[in-house]
């Protein structure tokens, strides 16, 4: 396999690349090439991703804290396990 490819993109999409790579010369006064772009936009896509990932763990974690606190007020028949055995007996 060679170490370049041909990808097929709509002209808006490619315009769009190239203002990118052009907000990104601008911004490391160098030239950036449409590869870079692409480059950047798979890490910023990778990084979005192990954020979302963080937010349910610590949403997971968060959860789990609150079945983990004790109720005031409650009585150990207060927790006993339903039976839904009977559930096709209505």
């Amino acid at each position: 396999m060679s170490k370049n490819t041909t990808i097929k993109v709509s002209k808006k999409t490619l315009e769009k690349l190239h203002k990118l790579a052009g907000e990104m010369a601008a911004i490391m006064g160098k030239r950036v090439t449409l590869e870079e772009a692409i480059n950047k936009l798979l890490k910023e896509n990778n990084k979005e991703n192990d954020e979302d990932l963080t937010t349910i763990e610590d949403d997971r974690k968060s959860f789990l804290a609150i079945l983990d606190q004790k109720i005031s007020g409650a009585q150990p028949e207060d927790f006993k396990e339903y039976n839904y055995e009977d559930l096709g007996n209505i």
